[in-house]
C-alpha cells in the first residue's frame, strides 16, 4: 500500500505556524510514502515550488500528486483557465505525475439538478478540454474525481468524461465524496477501475434524513441524508470490500490521506493510516 498525504490535513498544524517546508518533514516522520500538495501562500510561485521540490527530494518523498480547487462557473472562465494553466507549471516543477482540480465545488444539494447539469456541461468541458491540453502538453495527465453535486455521481461522471473527450485524462476515486449523492465507493470504483490513477481516502458519519439536522460540521446529501467528517474507519465506509476491489484490478497508484474531521489530526491522523493499513492487509 503506497500511502500519501494530502497537505490539507495539515491545516490545525499549519495554524499553529508550521510551515510548508516543515510539513513535508512531518510527512516523511508520519510515514508517509508521498505528498499531495496544494496552493497556498508559501507555494504559489515557481520559485516556491523549486524550493518544495529541492527540499522533498532531499527528504526522498515524491508528489503523488499537486490538488487544488476551481469553481469552473466562474463569471470570468478565462482568468479561471489562465489560474490553472499556472498552478499546472507549479505541478511540473514539482515533478508531479497527475494534476487535479475540481469543477463545481459548492455543496448546496437542492440548488443543482438534472436540468442545471445538463445546461453546464457544455459550457464547462470547453476549458476542461484547454487545461487537459495544457497539462498533456507537459508531461501531466489531468486528473478528475467525483466531488461536489453537479458532477457527482456514477452516471453523471460518466457523461462527464465522455463529453470531455481526452484519452489521456485520468480518474480519481473520492471514496467519501460519492456519498454526497447517495451513492457507494464501490459503485464508482465498479465503473471507472479501468481509468483510476489516484485514490482520495476519507471517512464520513452517516446520519439518515429522517431525523433532525445534527448541527455544526454536518453536510447534507442529495437526497437529505447527513454526513460528517470522521477518523478513517470510524465512519460509514467499508474499506475493506473497496480495497479488496482496488487490489482486483491491480490498483497501484497512492492512497492519499485527506483528513478535514473535527477530531484532531495531530492524534487522529497517525491511528486513521494504522487503520487503513490494517484494512489493505485484510482485503485479500
Amino acid at each position: 500500500m503506497k500511502t500519501s498525504v494530502f497537505l490539507c490535513s495539515y491545516e490545525s498544524y499549519y495554524e499553529k505556524g508550521l510551515t510548508m517546508l516543515e510539513s513535508v518533514d512531518l510527512a516523511v516522520k508520519q510515514g508517509f510514502d508521498a505528498i499531495e500538495p496544494y496552493p497556498t501562500k508559501e507555494l504559489a510561485t515557481l520559485e516556491d515550488a523549486k524550493r518544495l521540490a529541492e527540499h522533498a527530494g532531499k527528504l526522498g518523498i515524491p508528489v503523488s500528486c499537486f490538488s487544488m480547487g476551481c469553481d469552473m462557473l466562474s463569471p470570468d472562465t478565462a482568468t479561471a483557465v489562465q489560474r490553472l494553466k499556472h498552478y499546472i507549471d507549479i505541478a511540473s516543477e514539482l515533478r508531479a505525475p497527475y494534476f487535479h482540480h475540481t469543477l463545481v465545488p459548492h455543496l448546496k444539494p437542492l440548488r443543482f439538478g438534472q436540468a442545471d447539469f445538463e445546461s453546464l456541461l457544455p459550457q464547462i468541458v470547453p476549458a476542461v478540454r484547454e487545461v487537459c491540453d495544457y497539462a498533456s502538453e507537459r508531461g501531466i495527465m489531468c486528473v478528475y474525481e467525483d466531488q461536489g453535486f453537479v458532477f457527482n455521481g456514477v452516471e453523471r461522471f460518466g457523461r462527464f468524461l465522455t463529453e470531455l473527450d481526452r484519452k489521456d485524462v485520468g480518474v480519481v476515486a473520492d471514496l467519501g465524496n460519492i456519498l454526497f449523492v447517495d451513492e457507494t465507493p464501490e459503485q464508482f470504483v465498479g465503473r471507472f477501475s479501468n481509468r483510476l490513477v489516484h485514490v482520495h481516502v476519507k471517512d464520513y458519519l452517516l446520519k439518515s434524513g429522517e431525523g433532525a439536522y445534527p448541527g455544526p460540521a454536518w453536510y447534507m446529501t442529495r437526497h437529505g441524508n447527513f454526513l460528517r467528517d470522521t477518523v478513517f474507519g470510524h465512519g460509514s465506509i467499508s474499506f475493506v470490500p473497496i480495497f479488496r476491489m482496488l487490489r482486483a484490478i491491480g490498483y497501484d497508484g497512492y492512497f492519499s490521506a485527506e483528513y478535514v474531521a473535527p477530531e484532531p489530526a495531530e492524534k487522529w491522523l497517525p491511528i486513521s493510516m494504522d487503520n487503513l493499513k490494517r484494512y489493505y492487509e485484510q482485503a485479500q
